[in-house]
């Protein structure tokens, strides 16, 4: 005797009036087992990549990339954003003179204001999937909608950051007319998308057991700029290196003995993260749900 499905098979082992039967899960019940935990998974980055507020971020950065200072005039001091050129006689003349070195501009540390609302910024991931489902979480069970729902914030946000640098970069291979792409660029773009990921940890956290979602947003904000004016002053600097956001946005241009160890201290504070937003979520009485 087999039940509905296959799912059940009668071994026609009897005792007494007890009919004893053994589960069998078929193949395909396997894989549309395994395909309903990566379609759940896959609807975390479906619903942050179709929602207008994440493009929006997209292009908030890069406007701020695009008021980044690229030349500062040796006579009155004046000061020119990368939008200056296309209006400004002064900077126009110092790009055709070679004084302004565009591969510079994105090589280096962030030249705008990027590095100061870069925590606001990669936030957004945060705010668009800032609730839980019970249905989703029964479907692929705790840990897995965790995993999932926490591993797709953190790549949506590193991806806010290296799609602005790539539109920068562009526009500025554009303007320059020659190709910039090699494998110095290529580990600057690495290291702008840990940039976002890092900068994205505490808005990560926060949304766990803050309802607000300006609060979400200003306090990483507040951590950040702390971080960068008062931190510095307090910690030597040899230390500080290994922990100031300013590392990740040039980190895999260091060499290797600032590399590995900041490469470790991010990993660890990943991990850390996950593990403190467990917690939360299995202390708390609606395991999370808002």
């Amino acid at each position: 005797m087999r039940c509905a499905g296959s799912y059940c098979i009668d071994y026609g082992i009897k005792k007494g009036r007890t009919l004893f039967y053994v589960d069998v899960v078929t193949g395909e019940e396997r894989l549309r087992k395994d395909l309903s935990i990566i379609m759940s998974s896959l609807l975390f980055l479906k619903r942050i990549f179709t929602n207008k507020l994440y493009w929006m971020s997209i292009i908030v950065a890069l406007l701020l990339l695009l008021c980044s200072i690229v030349y500062t005039s040796p006579e009155s001091g004046e000061k020119y954003t990368f939008i200056s050129m296309f209006y400004d006689d002064v900077a126009k003349d110092a790009l055709d003179n070679g004084m302004i070195m565009l591969r510079n501009v994105f090589m280096g540390y962030d030249a705008s204001y990027l590095w100061m609302f870069c925590p606001i910024i990669v936030g957004i991931p945060c705010i668009i999937l800032n609730r839980t489902e019970r249905f989703v979480m029964f479907r692929t069970g705790k840990n897995k909608y965790l995993f999932f729902k926490y591993f797709s914030s953190l790549i949506a946000s590193g991806l806010i950051m290296l799609l602005a640098y790539i539109a920068f970069v562009s526009l500025c291979m554009i303007i320059s007319k020659e190709n910039m792409w090699d494998e110095l660029l290529f580990k600057k773009m690495l290291s702008v998308f840990c940039w976002g990921v890092i900068s994205a940890l505490p808005s990560l956290v926060l949304s766990e057991f803050v309802h607000n979602k300006y609060l979400i947003l200003c306090i990483p904000f507040v951590l950040n700029y702390f971080m960068y004016m008062f931190v510095g002053r307090i910690i030597p600097y040899d230390i500080y290196t290994y922990i100031n956001p300013g590392t990740f946005q040039i980190l895999f241009l260091y060499e290797n003995d600032v590399v590995i160890p900041t490469t470790i201290i991010m990993l660890a504070l990943i991990l850390a993260c996950a593990l403190l937003k467990k917690l939360i979520m299995e202390r708390r009485c609606d395991c999370g749900q808002q």
